[in-house]
């Protein structure tokens, strides 16, 4: 008898221990969705800065963000490119090691930086490899552009941020008619 409900309670506590962890995720890297548009909030690249300032608490010159922003901004494209500054390409690696876990994935096709504007201020932003032939062939300096964009840190030169922003893609602004 007394086997008997030790079986009972054993297998009791067995169903009761794997019945709720049955549906939970289990630790560890899951597959990532893709982002879509609607991933890209409206925002200005002064916007970005100034909630990258206020979650970079830190006192030294790098900074690595876990929360990309998401973000679509409306820019002028300068038609000026230059390769992507070491500073930037550590704030790369170091966020693709700590977040992504393919560091490759993130530090090869971003070696260019093009030159864009907003409201009169000038932004150098790293843009994926695959996309400089496209900016070439789509655009014209001076044109007007979208481009969804995440952010990964930023690197503190003489005492001002610069954030390491990736442009993923770009489109240009659609006319809405009345």
């Amino acid at each position: 008898m007394k086997s008997m409900v030790l079986q009972f309670i054993l297998i009791l506590a067995c169903a009761l221990y794997a019945g709720p962890s049955y549906g939970q995720d289990l630790p560890g890297p899951r597959p990532k969705r893709a982002r879509t548009a609607e991933d890209y909030q409206p925002r200005t690249l002064k916007e970005i800065g100034v909630a990258s300032k206020a979650e970079s608490s830190r006192g030294g010159a790098e900074v690595v963000l876990g929360d990309i922003f998401p973000s679509r901004v409306r820019v002028t494209y300068r038609g000026s490119a230059r390769s992507l500054p070491k500073s930037k390409k550590d704030v790369i690696y170091s966020w693709a090691q700590r977040y992504a876990g393919a560091p490759e994935h993130y530090t090869k096709p971003y070696g260019t930086e093009l030159l864009f504007n907003e409201d009169g201020r000038e932004y150098w932003l790293a843009v994926n490899k695959e996309l400089l032939q496209q900016f070439k062939a789509e655009l014209k300096k001076g044109e007007s552009l979208d481009l969804y964009v995440i952010r990964l840190g930023g690197i503190r030169t003489k005492g001002k941020w610069e954030w390491v922003l990736l442009v993923e893609k770009f489109a240009k602004p659609r006319i809405v008619s009345h």
